[in-house]
């Protein structure tokens, strides 16, 4: 992960980068330090480096979110739409605050979909099953529509103003 982001940084000249659903593995949680994990065997991490000087190293923030089971198409999409639409580098939302705010309000659609999904029949909030699916493509189909993002039934949470996870800078990431 380091020699990714010094890559994106130093060769690539990309000032801020976006790392988000790593999955959480015992010796990344090792690794982290306790204000951004609080032990959570199912998190995913989200990180982001934002560099401004090119001869020094950027500045890591990190956060973990709770794992929401399933599959759910367009999340990444989702996120990276909502990190730019608050990221405003020069102003009050630099990086780790636009993202803060992404990942609390991906999270909060993500959990709102997941609970309607368990409210369907059992034939449309199926686990996902590929050789199941390619017998019966129907089965993806009422499989993927129970998990369909709630968009439109969410748009409190997407207008919402204050919403928005703390970023921890990650002091030793270097």
């Amino acid at each position: 992960m380091r020699d990714a982001i010094r890559k994106l940084h130093k060769e690539f000249q990309v000032q801020n980068v976006v790392v988000s659903s790593i999955p959480m593995k015992p010796w990344l949680a090792e690794f982290l330090p306790k204000e951004i994990h609080v032990g959570r065997p199912t998190d995913l991490l989200c990180i982001s480096s934002s560099r401004s000087d090119p001869e020094t190293n950027s500045v890591v923030y990190a956060c973990t979110v709770p794992l929401i089971p399933g599959y759910f198409s367009g999340v990444g999409d989702l996120f990276s739409a909502l990190v730019l639409a608050h990221f405003d580098p020069d102003g009050k939302s630099p990086l780790p605050g636009a993202v803060g705010k992404a990942l609390t309000k991906t999270h909060a659609l993500v959990q709102s979909t997941h609970d309607h999904a368990q409210t369907l029949e059992e034939a449309d909030r199926t686990s996902t099953d590929d050789e199941l699916d390619k017998k019966d493509p129907m089965r993806l189909v009422r499989r993927m529509r129970g998990r369909e993002l709630r968009l439109i039934q969410g748009q409190d949470i997407i207008r919402a103003e204050g919403l928005g996870r703390q970023m921890k800078a990650w002091e030793t990431f270097w």
